[in-house]
């Protein structure tokens, strides 16, 4: 589909049999763990490691939403689709869709908020601008992925039953 920015694909894993519940698919849990750690990689992508940490600070994840698609067995290649959807000087909005094997169709999605955070003059956290690199780094991908056709699941939270 021409215009539609590529996600980017940086993390992968073969899901392992303690990732499988009474159910026989991949517990809730795991899709968070799973999440987190594209999360993570995105964050390597950008610039983030422990140089970056020690210096200038790090990320908290503010708000996060995962869309439970399909099953996911022990065993199964999994992994995220990756789409920066917003970035400023103090949050990243992350949108991941999680592959399993070849099937283009995620079997899950995560939306996320995070905040930059570093320490006060007396060593609490607290919401603050990035650093360079990173934050350039972060503008420009989500400036690649800002024609992405907004999901009709995106922004939203949970249906209520009121």
């Amino acid at each position: 589909m021409s215009g539609v920015p590529e996600p980017i694909r940086i993390w992968s894993t073969t899901v392992p049999p303690e990732w499988s519940d009474y159910n026989g698919h991949m517990s809730e849990g795991w899709y968070g763990v799973a999440f987190g750690a594209a999360s993570d990689e995105l964050l390597v992508h950008l610039g983030f490691g422990a140089p970056y940490r020690d210096a200038h600070g790090t990320f908290y994840t503010a708000e996060t939403r995962i869309r439970f698609l399909r099953e996911v067995h022990e065993g199964a290649t999994i992994c995220a689709d990756t789409w920066l959807l917003g970035a400023d000087a103090k949050r990243l909005h992350v949108l991941h869709h999680l592959i399993a094997g070849d099937d283009p169709e995620p079997v899950a999605t995560q939306e996320s908020m995070m905040l930059h955070v570093s320490q006060d003059e007396c060593g609490a956290p607290r919401v603050g601008p990035m650093s360079e690199p990173l934050l350039t780094m972060s503008l420009d991908l989500a400036a690649a992925h800002a024609s992405l056709p907004p999901a009709d699941h995106v922004g939203l939270g949970i249906r209520s039953l009121r």
